[in-house]
């Protein structure tokens, strides 16, 4: 049965008993190759580990392995001679368990994650637990026999946290086309990078692509796009994950043709004579797309159909990628019963490393009320967190929602919802409940939001609602101390401001110095969380602390120096802030006695670099739970 026949009420009681039971194994990952700036991966053979058995797709690289059995214990005994020595471990090695004793990590600069104390020489752990913080010296006399883990001059922080993430998209992405720019720069190379698909995808296969942005380039007719995909199915993502261009047999599949109305919360793009071109704005998605779900007009639907064998390995695949990034932790900010079964199915073979914290769409709502579940939910390897909402479209793919006397001709607003039916909806989310993180991009719809925060809060105070704004693109002052009164967390991306910030300030003139204002939100009080929202974006954690601290367009514009975060503000706002935001704080996000060990070590001290230096620092190990699941020996 298809996972479209499958509703959230299905879904929740294998939930529950995946999150109560024992987690199987992490995989472990070997020595991958190198990726570029954006995350993108290269193609290559997988590296072999002794004893381990693969669990992807050997054309997607990097390697993860899993040990034979469903036990740790069973590791091969090859793997682990090295690291149960006594004394110091090798130079640069880092064990795949940490066992029953003290392991203290120094030589090196550690970032804790605490404001009090940023910086100490040294962290000790023990198993699956931060054990103790401080001076080499303090730890050495307070722990004697410990094992001494070398960084060789590197940079030891918490494991990073993606706070915004498309998890299975991304997955999903990194083996499609990849027509991001400059690769793809004109109509013309995107109509080749798709004829070059169709001499490679089977006949009636879909070829899918991501990445492509019309704001750079005309597109292509749709009878080129027919001449170029041949007999396939053509599905094109756009960059920003809210459109989808595809070609005439998907119009025809569809039964969509020249007379077809709109829907709520999207649009169908037409030629200068009102013909369809396939490209299908926002909610439009959903209309020409086969999907798993139908989740109306409650955002782009991306859920493309897909057997679980697929979607299990585009887990696998962006997990790998992740870890090699030196990500221990995302939040999926847009779960339905797809992902969330793709999810549960990864856990049960084993192939679920990252910490994942699900926020479902809102079209879910009336049947998380049926089960009376609300987030937080779960365990620290799979779990529910906030629900989240759609208010407008998307700033890149020109559909935010901006205030009429802004006069911003270059956006025509998407509202998933009309104004008050958002207001309402926010205000039921709150008021069952749960906590609620919506989308909203333009001024207008940030008011909006507020408005349906306000009207939660006066029907149901919380302490620790938690309220989030995805993006937060452009929030004037009022708003911004609307936020602050509300205690509304900023999740934002500052990789937008380098890849599409030549095209935002072409589009808002001088109000694009203003867009994702850091100093502002900051010196108001307000927490403020850096995300990739990947794959819209580059996942690596360290290209996005690079664009928070210079704010610079591809050009080489900077918009808005002095919103520019400093490196500690940026690791802040990347590993605690962002753990408070998925609801996890009390877990990760620090380096504090009794917190997991997730760790991420960097191979060079990033106190003494500058913003693109700190974007091409090698990860050096990815630690999960203790772990050792990315490493380079």
């Amino acid at each position: 049965m298809g996972v479209s026949r499958i509703g959230v009420s299905a879904l929740m009681p294998c939930f529950v008993e995946a999150c109560r039971g024992r987690a199987r194994p992490r995989p472990a990952i070997c020595a991958p190759c190198d990726r570029s700036s954006s995350g993108s991966l290269p193609r290559s053979a997988f590296h072999r580990v002794r004893g381990a058995r693969t669990v992807v797709d050997p054309s997607a690289p990097p390697c993860i392995t899993l040990p034979r059995g469903l036990s740790r214990e069973s590791r091969p005994e090859a793997r682990r001679r090295g690291y149960r020595r006594r004394g110091r471990s090798p130079a640069g090695r880092v064990p795949d368990r940490m066992d029953g004793r003290e392991r203290i990590f120094a030589n090196g600069a550690v970032f804790t994650g605490r404001r009090e104390q940023p910086w100490v020489e040294a962290v000790a752990a023990r198993g699956r637990a931060i054990t103790a913080v401080g001076s080499l010296a303090d730890l050495r006399d307070g722990l004697p026999g410990a094992v001494e883990q070398d960084l060789n001059g590197g940079t030891l922080v918490p494991g990073f946290i993606d706070a915004h993430n498309h998890f299975l998209s991304t997955g999903e992405s990194l083996a499609s086309i990849d027509l991001r720019y400059p690769r793809v720069d004109s109509p013309r190379a995107l109509l080749q990078a798709v004829r070059a698909a169709a001499t490679q995808v089977p006949a009636d296969n879909t070829i899918g692509g991501f990445g492509f942005d019309h704001a750079r380039y005309p597109l292509p007719s749709l009878a080129e796009l027919d001449e170029a995909a041949g007999d396939h199915p053509l599905h094109l993502f756009h960059t920003s994950g809210h459109h989808v261009l595809v070609n005439s047999r998907v119009l025809r599949e569809a039964r969509i043709d020249d007379d077809i109305a709109d829907p709520p919360g999207g649009r169908f793009d037409r030629d200068a004579e009102g013909h369809l071109t396939g490209l299908c704005l926002d909610a439009a998605c959903g209309e020409v797309l086969p999907t798993d779900v139908d989740i109306g007009s409650h955002g782009p639907n991306f859920h493309v159909r897909a057997p679980m064998d697929a979607l299990v390995a585009a887990v696998s695949r962006a997990s790998a990628a992740f870890l090699a990034a030196g990500l221990t932790c995302v939040a999926d900010a847009q779960v339905t019963a797809r992902e969330l079964a793709a999810y549960r199915e990864a856990r049960a073979r084993g192939a679920l490393p990252i910490r994942t914290v699900c926020m479902p769409l809102s079209h879910q709502l009336d049947a998380f009320a049926a089960l009376g579940l609300v987030g937080p939910f779960g365990d620290d390897l799979l779990s529910i967190g906030h629900l989240k909402i759609y208010a407008d479209g998307t700033l890149t793919g020109g559909t935010a929602a901006f205030s009429d006397e802004l006069a911003i001709s270059t956006q025509s607003a998407s509202f998933f919802h009309q104004p008050d039916a958002l207001v309402a909806l926010i205000r039921r989310a709150w008021t069952d409940g749960w906590r609620v993180a919506v989308h909203a991009q333009g001024d207008r719809a940030i008011s909006l939001v507020l408005d349906g925060f306000e009207s939660g809060v006066r029907a149901a105070p919380r302490l620790d609602g938690r309220p989030r704004i995805e993006h937060a693109g452009f929030p004037t002052a009022r708003e911004i101390e609307r936020m602050r009164a509300l205690d509304v967390i900023a999740v934002q991306q500052p990789t937008y401001l380098f890849d599409y910030g030549d095209q935002y300030a072409a589009a808002l003139g001088d109000r694009a110095h203003e867009l994702q204002p850091w100093r502002t939100e900051l010196d108001a009080g307000i927490r403020v969380v850096i995300s990739s929202d990947s794959d819209v974006a580059s996942f690596r954690p360290l290209t996005t602390v690079a664009n928070a601290m210079r704010r610079q367009t591809r050009s080489g514009v900077v918009l808005g120096p002095r919103h520019r975060l400093s490196l500690e503000e940026a690791l802040f706002a990347h590993t605690t802030d962002a753990g408070y935001a998925v609801g996890l704080e009390g877990r990760i996000g620090s380096l504090e006695p009794g917190k997991v060990a997730d760790m991420t070590i960097l191979r060079a001290d990033i106190r003494d670099l500058g913003p693109d230096e700190i974007e091409d620092v090698p990860v050096s190990a990815t630690i999960v739970d203790g772990e050792t699941l990315y490493g380079r020996g």
